[in-house]
């Protein structure tokens, strides 16, 4: 008996390399309607130089494309790094026939925890739907993607939600005060955008663990606030309040 129990385990042992030698055989194919809802996003651009070029219907498990990690106990997709290229025109872009908000239907992704896009133009705003992500997603990270219009007020809807980098993009507005309700967000970063001057709600001034990196397009002459591309610090903003106080009274 003992010996049975010895070749049997020598057999498992040698099916599990198998099986990690053959990708075919493994257990953390990606399900089809994450399949789907990838594809998607990739058809809502205009990829001329093959950023997307591994996203394939063809290719059975998702699992394997460029930028997607999954879960290997269930193939459940736990992460999108896609970094597109910083060369001039080079750039995925949104496609003028696409109908709806490019990337609202990655909310489908219920396992995600990163969204990580760079050099991916989207050419509108961030989708409200977002604010319906799972309570998985922990970070986003969407750069050098012409983002246009406010930050969504539902993004504070994303319970678990720690990391926000929304950094060189064209986005206006301010930061949500709805923020100042978040129990986990502790870094924001909305750097070189298009945001109004005063464009940190006072009351993240009590957010002791939150990290708020920002500038102002370089046109601000007030005396004592922060520089372009600034930290932003409890005490750095009472400073910059009672500067921005005290020259408004001089006008």
């Amino acid at each position: 008996m003992v010996g049975n129990g010895r070749r049997m385990n020598r057999l498992v042992a040698f099916l599990v390399v198998v099986c990690s030698a053959v990708s075919g055989c493994r257990a953390w194919d990606c399900s089809a309607a994450d399949k789907q809802t990838l594809l998607d996003f990739k058809n809502g651009f205009v990829d001329t130089n093959g950023v997307f070029n591994t996203w394939s219907d063809s290719t059975v498990n998702c699992c394997a494309w460029k930028g997607i990690t999954c879960r290997e106990s269930d193939g459940a997709i736990l992460e999108i790094n896609i970094v597109g290229s910083s060369g001039t025109n080079q750039q995925p872009y949104r496609s003028p026939s696409y109908q709806g908000t490019v990337g609202a239907g990655l909310v489908a992704l219920t396992q995600l925890q990163k969204l990580k896009i760079e050099w991916v133009l989207f050419n509108g705003p961030i989708p409200q739907q977002w604010g319906d992500f799972s309570t998985t997603l922990v970070l986003i990270t969407i750069n050098n993607a012409n983002l246009r219009n406010d930050i969504p007020s539902t993004l504070v809807n994303i319970q678990n939600l720690r990391h926000l980098d929304l950094k060189n993009n064209h986005l206006t507005g301010s930061i949500p005060s709805t923020f100042c309700t978040h129990k986990k967000i502790n870094y924001i970063d909305v750097s070189y955008n298009d945001m109004t001057y005063l464009l940190v709600p006072p009351c993240l001034v009590n957010q002791n663990n939150l990290t708020v990196i920002f500038d102002h397009q370089g046109n601000s002459t007030s005396p004592g606030y922060p520089a372009a591309g600034s930290t932003l610090t409890v005490s750095s903003l009472l400073l910059a309040i009672g500067a921005l106080t005290t020259a408004l009274l001089f006008l």
